[in-house]
């Protein structure tokens, strides 16, 4: 019985400390997405707590705990993808958001409606035959109709999976994209973790809707328990603690985007048809080294060119074959491999730096893209040859 009463709260002991953790954070430095997040947090965390109530037999508060887990339930999902809208989207329909919600909002009303109904006869019946037994063929009336509007909450709840997996992976993979086009440097900003954590969450989603359709009366035994607690658990954990780190959005890539003042554009004209304007950013980036910037913005090169940002996009990207990121930090490892063959005692961690990168895991990153082999050992192997 301890065990069961461990395991069955501590998703809830989890989800509450990352409200407190989330909240704190907004409180020193507001985001919406975080806040989405938090919000996502509490949903979970009630969420749980009806599965506290249920597990551990508390059947007097099972009927305002149950019509807040058929609210809960459904939520969760539509709230996790809200939060990927949030961080993925610059001026988000908030009303369309609020519509999400919706299908979570009809089932609260209706199993509270039918608690409200059900005199106490009837509640018993339904929480002994159909709560705890599985059993829907012996109950009557508001009982009856109680356990079909059960059943509709699990269906809503997996209808909800794929469509938010296929939309916010859409998401997060065009996201990354547009990171990738305007940014040379994309440490912090891509939501590199994102999709693993989604696939995660869809997966253990899916478990846990089937293991709603076996009935959670099979999982009062503890070593039953201890798995699925654990699990959810621990992928809670993972996104609260990236959600806390994300601090790169949408936004912030609009505000970096900003377009570039006096631009003349029939300049621009001229130049992109006359297929100037390539040579002119590969001219500029090597004469003036841009790329050991480790800041380096499109839009920076095509304030430097007086141009726009998008014609300069369309020259890399289609001209060349190359995201942003890709053309710099090629550029990036040539100045590198020209350091380490001029001093190659120069420690990595300098090379990195002086290069242009952010970090030492971006340099290495990179470094065994354009080479496939670590910086020593491309010295080792006397390898001269042009980057790939």
């Amino acid at each position: 019985m301890i065990t069961i009463t461990i395991f069955s709260i501590l998703p809830t002991i989890v989800c509450a400390v990352l409200v407190l953790l989330l909240a704190l954070d907004l409180y020193h430095n507001y985001s919406r997405p975080r806040a989405i997040l938090c919000i996502f947090m509490l949903v979970t965390t009630l969420l749980y707590t009806g599965h506290f109530f249920y597990f551990n037999h508390l059947t007097t508060a099972i009927p305002l705990t149950d019509s807040i887990y058929s609210f809960c339930n459904p939520a969760v999902y539509p709230l996790y993808f809200i939060y990927i809208e949030e961080l993925t989207g610059y001026r988000n329909n908030r009303r369309r958001q609020l519509l999400y919600l919706l299908p979570s909002l009809l089932c609260f009303l209706t199993v509270s409606l039918l608690y409200c109904l059900m005199n106490a006869d009837e509640t018993d019946v339904f929480i002994e035959k159909y709560l705890y037994g599985g059993e829907i063929s012996a109950l009557t009336g508001y009982a009856w109709w109680q356990a079909v509007a059960h059943m509709a909450v699990r269906l809503v709840f997996g209808v909800q999976i794929p469509f938010v997996f296929f939309k916010g992976w859409k998401k997060i993979s065009e996201f990354n994209e547009e990171i990738g086009k305007n940014y040379s440097s994309t440490d912090g900003k891509m939501l590199s973790t994102l999709k693993p954590l989604l696939l995660a969450f869809v997966i253990v989603s899916v478990i846990s809707f089937l293991s709603n359709i076996i009935g959670r009366e099979h999982f009062f035994d503890s070593s039953e328990l201890i798995l699925p607690s654990l699990t959810f658990s621990l992928l809670l954990l993972f996104i609260g603690y990236e959600g806390l780190h994300q601090k790169f959005t949408a936004q912030d890539m609009v505000l970096d985007m900003m377009p570039c003042e006096e631009v003349n554009e029939d300049k621009i004209a001229e130049e992109y048809t006359g297929s100037q304007l390539l040579s002119n950013i590969i001219r500029v980036v090597d004469e003036e080294k841009l790329y050991l910037q480790p800041n380096l913005k499109i839009n920076d090169l095509a304030k430097r060119l007086c141009t726009n940002r998008e014609y300069v996009y369309r020259a890399i990207n289609i001209e060349m074959g190359q995201s942003f990121a890709d053309f710099i930090n090629c550029k990036r490892i040539e100045y590198a491999t020209h350091l380490l063959e001029q001093s190659s005692d120069m420690l990595l961690t300098e090379v990195a730096l002086k290069s242009g990168f952010s970090s030492t895991s971006a340099f290495y990153r990179n470094w065994k893209l354009f080479r496939h082999c670590s910086p020593r050992k491309y010295l080792n192997k006397g390898n001269q040859g042009t980057i790939l």
